[in-house]
């Protein structure tokens, strides 16, 4: 047990060398187009540089989760290399340590920078991405604060449809609503009011008529009140001209938002890839080590097999190539309702992972 223990020891030691090299080589790379603009901005729009420095640090997070995989499959092909040109493999497989040993903690290490990646995708890159829209917005494009949506059109649970032309978000106010709502009868009934106020899922009219019509199109009935309430299962924070972007949002908050939309009959395809996607680019980090892993393995089999090395190299950023190309399909199919948002999000790590598993079992025991 010691002797496994200090085999682990030795391969997350190895590990996070190049990891961390990597990782700022790739952050400087992500960086490199937005360091332009804000240098731009320094010298020709007169931003002070403290606005500068601080948008420069607010997208690190953002670019971080988009290059941690690469950096994770970087330093597993550079280990498992390293270690195969020093014989290291060899020696420690002739000492009784079967090839999975050594594979095992390189696909924790895999799935830990994942689940590293998952929580700043999570806890720290939508609130960085706020903050840098909001400075962006105020400090650099001079922009006003975003003002509510006025002339809102909406659809509800239900057969019925909502009409508002100004809202006042901090009194919860607004002016000159019309409701359509379809019952059993071939014509809506029609209500109108002058202002209505909003208590959570309550909204109270005041001034207004209730109209109903018979199957020939002709009023049947007209009434008019001084106050009456409905019931609306929609907050007032959705009807912002300037939502949050999913790339803004958590996954609770998007999740949210997407029960609204979809109870108020909007598609949310869209939104449910972007959901699952929070999951899944994260957790190709362990897809893209699972895949260093498996291409070293397969290619690499001596101390001089360079041939072997320049193969591994190749067919790995040809297949890092093809996910991100199956990414940008699923998304463009799942937009459309063709697949399920879920599976579209998910689709390039499923296609990945099996064959890579597939590969090493084969390996390990045909050795």
């Amino acid at each position: 047990m010691k002797r496994l223990t200090i085999i682990d020891r030795y391969l997350a030691r190895e590990f996070f060398g190049p990891f961390m090299f990597s990782v700022g080589g790739f952050l400087i790379i992500g960086l490199m187009d937005f360091i332009f603009a804000l240098v731009d901005l320094f010298i020709n729009a007169n931003v002070p540089l403290s606005v500068v420095a601080r948008l420069l640090v607010y997208k690190i997070p953002e670019i971080l989760v988009l290059f941690l995989p690469m950096s994770t499959l970087f330093s597993t092909m550079l280990l498992l290399v390293r270690m195969a040109k020093d014989s290291e493999i060899t020696i420690v497989r002739t000492s009784g340590i079967s090839l999975f040993r050594i594979i095992i903690p390189l696909m924790a290490l895999g799935l830990g920078t994942g689940l590293f990646s998952l929580a700043v995708n999570e806890y720290v890159a939508p609130w960085t991405n706020q903050v840098s829209d909001r400075l962006i917005q105020y400090a650099v494009r001079k922009q006003p604060p975003p003002k509510i949506a006025s002339n809102v059109f909406f659809k509800e649970r239900g057969n019925r449809f909502l009409y508002i032309e100004t809202i006042d978000m901090e009194t919860g106010d607004m002016q000159n609503l019309l409701m359509f709502e379809k019952k059993n009868s071939a014509f809506p009934t029609v209500l109108t009011a002058q202002r209505a106020q909003w208590d959570q899922n309550e909204w109270h009219l005041f001034n207004g008529f209730i109209q109903e019509f018979n199957p020939s199109g002709d009023v049947k009935y007209v009434s008019q009140f001084d106050t009456t309430t409905i019931h609306v299962k929609r907050d007032l924070g959705a009807f912002y001209n300037n939502h949050k972007t999913p790339r803004q949002m958590d996954s609770s908050e998007l999740k949210e938002r997407i029960d609204v939309m979809d109870s108020s009959g909007v598609n949310t395809a869209a939104l449910e890839i972007e959901y699952y996607l929070k999951q899944s680019l994260p957790m190709a980090c362990f897809i893209f080590g699972l895949m260093g892993i498996t291409f070293c393995v397969v290619f690499v089999k001596t101390s001089k097999d360079w041939w072997g090395v320049i193969w591994a190299i190749v067919t790995v950023v040809l297949l890092v190539g093809l996910y991100f190309f199956l990414m940008a399909v699923c998304k463009a199919i799942g937009k459309q309702g063709i697949i399920d948002p879920f599976l579209c999000a998910w689709f390039p790590n499923i296609v990945y992972f099996f064959p890579c598993i597939g590969i090493l079992l084969y390996d390990g025991y045909t050795r």
